[in-house]
């Protein structure tokens, strides 16, 4: 019996690094398909996010949500390869990256790029494309992968040292931004941070880990 329930809608992001986390400790857990229109009902509310998000994590009744709670959570909970750095300025570096992701790229990426350019099939925004919106967001968005960029240098591999749950935060969200038009210009030019993406993607975790969203 999986030893975990993970909820979450199949488009969330945030969903699929959490799902990766627990695809790299080799957790076996059930997932729990949330449907996006019941995000703001009483029970989804009650019983999975108080404000109306996903994921959420169950691990006998420990009951969690936010992503990155979940995932130290899942790194410390059980065994496995260790997804944060030993050192106390390698962990401060992971950290730094999760809070970039939270505040800065997802806003950017996903909600100004993204799903944008994905109104049309997915239905978000009356299914149109705010073109002013995604024009504002380009520049931002560049600015934050040429900070990965700068992360890298040096032959870095990875954004903390070792491969951790900063690179698994990042990833999940930048990797989208090859679903749009802006990928030539935001990711076609910067080598550093696409072979990157590449080298985290391409773990078995991420397609263990991935719906299949017919995009």
């Amino acid at each position: 019996m999986p030893e975990c329930k993970l909820a979450s809608t199949k488009m969330s992001s945030y969903g699929l690094a959490a799902r990766v986390v627990l695809e790299e400790k080799g957790v076996e857990y059930e997932r729990v398909v949330i449907d996006a229109d019941t995000l703001k009902s009483p029970e989804h509310l009650t019983d999975v996010h108080p404000f109306g998000k996903v994921p959420a994590l169950y691990h006998g009744d420990f009951h969690l949500f936010e992503t990155a709670a979940i995932a130290r959570y899942v790194d410390e909970a059980f065994d496995g390869p260790a997804l944060q750095p030993s050192d106390v300025k390698g962990r401060a570096q992971m950290q730094k990256w999760i809070n970039i992701t939270g505040q800065y790229i997802y806003p950017a990426v996903i909600g100004d790029l993204v799903m944008q350019r994905l109104a049309p099939k997915i239905g978000v925004f009356g299914g149109v494309t705010d073109e002013a919106v995604v024009s504002a967001a380009v520049p931002v968005i560049a600015h934050q992968l040429n900070l990965v960029e700068q992360a890298l240098a040096d032959g870095a591999h990875y954004l903390a040292g070792d491969f951790s749950l900063a690179d698994i935060m990042v990833a999940t969200m930048v990797q989208y931004i090859s679903l749009t038009p802006e990928s030539a210009d935001l990711l076609d030019r910067r080598a550093v941070a696409s072979d990157w993406i590449q080298r985290v993607t391409t773990r078995p975790s991420y397609s263990a880990a991935a719906y299949d969203l017919g995009l």
